[in-house]
């Protein structure tokens, strides 16, 4: 038998190589050689239409089809399984009983927590917004003036203080239906204490700003840029669950006209979330 003959034989005998992505992640699986529509290329870039993406949509559709509601179900398939991955609990947080004791537990300097805190009601605020860190007393009292923006100052600038709270009034929130806490403060990860604040004032959202405090109230690694706008619950074991919405932090929308609009249609959806809309 010739060499040339031997060759083709054997490779006939071979497995044929996978000729998709969806075939080289999966294996040959009945679900990805589904038909797509033909894309709309005049809206959309090339890259929308990339395999590796209609694989992947095929995949979360499939998987929310055969998961439904059950939280425990596990999908097999060639090479590994499907299951729902379940959110991020905060365990150890527990509730105060009182103003007193709230404050017992946390540690910004007591003038912080006096102009953040002290005027708000349990019962009253709507939003919590968790800042990425706060600066020392010392830092901004000089900026310190009349009014609700003394209440911003330890998160930001004055120049962006302003700006936060312009947008605050856009939302139509008044000011006890809103309070501010960071998750960093003097370089110390505190945003265990930020949640809580949030045990104890119960807000309707909390919304984080910037992808740091994003990061850490959600517990996980999500790029900004995919998931701003967009509402997540997260649970305080035996408290309760919360809803979660990042937002891009207020010095980058600053200077960005672009980002303002894109700032401004996230607060949209949570403004018809509170019925301010």
């Amino acid at each position: 038998m010739s060499d040339p003959f031997k060759q083709n034989l054997l490779r006939l005998r071979q497995p044929a190589a996978p000729t998709t992505f969806g075939e080289a992640l999966f294996g040959p699986v009945a679900w990805i050689k589904k038909n797509h529509p033909a894309p709309d290329i005049e809206n959309k870039t090339s890259t929308d239409f990339s395999e590796k993406n209609q694989i992947m949509e095929s995949l979360e559709r499939y998987a929310q089809e055969k998961l439904g509601e059950d939280p425990s179900a596990v999908i097999k398939i060639s090479g590994g399984e499907i299951a729902k991955k379940p959110e991020p609990t905060w365990e150890g947080i527990d509730l105060a009983q009182s103003f007193a004791e709230l404050k017992s537990k946390l540690h910004l300097e007591s003038e912080v927590m006096d102009l953040c805190l002290s005027s708000k009601e349990k019962g009253k605020i709507r939003i919590m917004f968790v800042a990425e860190s706060f600066r020392g007393y010392e830092e901004f009292k000089a900026e310190l003036k009349e009014g609700f923006i003394n209440q911003l100052l330890p998160a930001f600038s004055f120049k962006t203080a302003e700006l936060f709270s312009r947008m605050l009034s856009a939302m139509k929130l008044e000011d006890e239906e809103v309070l501010i806490y960071p998750t960093m403060s003097h370089e110390k990860d505190i945003s265990a204490e930020a949640m809580l604040v949030a045990a104890y004032f119960h807000p309707e959202i909390i919304v984080t700003l910037g992808a740091n405090a994003t990061h850490k109230i959600l517990k996980g690694q999500e790029r900004l840029a995919q998931v701003h706008g967009e509402f997540f619950n997260r649970k305080i074991e035996n408290i309760g669950t919360f809803i979660v919405v990042p937002l891009f932090h207020p010095s980058i929308i600053e200077n960005n006209q672009n980002m303002k609009k894109t700032a401004w249609t996230d607060m949209q959806k949570i403004m018809k979330h509170l019925k301010k809309i």
